[in-house]
C-alpha cells in the first residue's frame, strides 16, 4: 500500500473542502433564485429549478408534484408576496444536497393572505450540472414557541 505524504493529504482535504463549500454556495444561490422566481411568479425559472420528480409537501400537509405546484401558481390559487429564508444549513453528498432552516413567507392562498413561519427540509439534486429542488417539506412553527 502506497504511503501518502501528510502535505499531499492536507492538499487533498483542502481541495475537497473548497469543492464542498463551492457546491453549498451553489445550492444556496439556486434556492435564492427559486424564492425570487416564486415571488415574481416566474414559472419558466421555476420550471428549470424544480426537478421533474419533485415532491413538495406544504405545511398544510398537502403534497404536490411539480406539475401541481406550478399549476397552483399559474392559475393564481397561490401567490407568494414575500419570503425570507433563515438559518439555512446545507450539506452536500456528491450530487445530493440536504438543506434545512426556517422560512418566513407571506402568501395569498385561495384568496386569503397568510403569514407563514415554518421550519423546512429540502433535498436538492444535481442534474446536468444544475441544482434542482427534488423534495421539500415544511412544518409550522407554533406561535408559542
Amino acid at each position: 500500500m502506497p504511503i501518502v505524504a501528510p502535505k499531499v493529504v492536507k492538499e487533498i482535504l483542502k481541495t475537497m473542502n473548497e469543492t464542498r463549500n463551492r457546491e453549498q454556495l451553489a445550492v444556496l444561490r439556486a434556492d435564492d433564485e427559486r424564492y425570487g422566481a416564486m415571488i415574481a411568479n416566474n414559472l419558466a425559472v421555476l420550471d428549470q429549478l424544480l426537478d421533474g420528480d419533485l415532491v413538495y409537501t406544504h405545511s398544510s400537509a398537502i403534497v404536490d408534484t411539480k406539475r401541481q405546484y406550478l399549476d397552483s401558481l399559474r392559475d393564481g390559487r397561490v401567490k407568494y408576496v414575500a419570503a425570507d429564508r433563515r438559518d439555512a444549513v446545507v450539506a452536500v453528498y456528491g450530487t445530493i444536497a440536504l438543506m434545512h432552516g426556517q422560512t418566513v413567507m407571506q402568501a395569498v392562498i385561495d384568496g386569503t393572505t397568510k403569514q407563514l413561519n415554518n421550519l423546512f427540509q429540502a433535498v436538492w439534486i444535481q442534474r446536468e450540472g444544475n441544482w434542482r429542488l427534488l423534495a421539500w417539506a415544511s412544518t409550522v412553527i407554533p406561535a408559542t414557541r
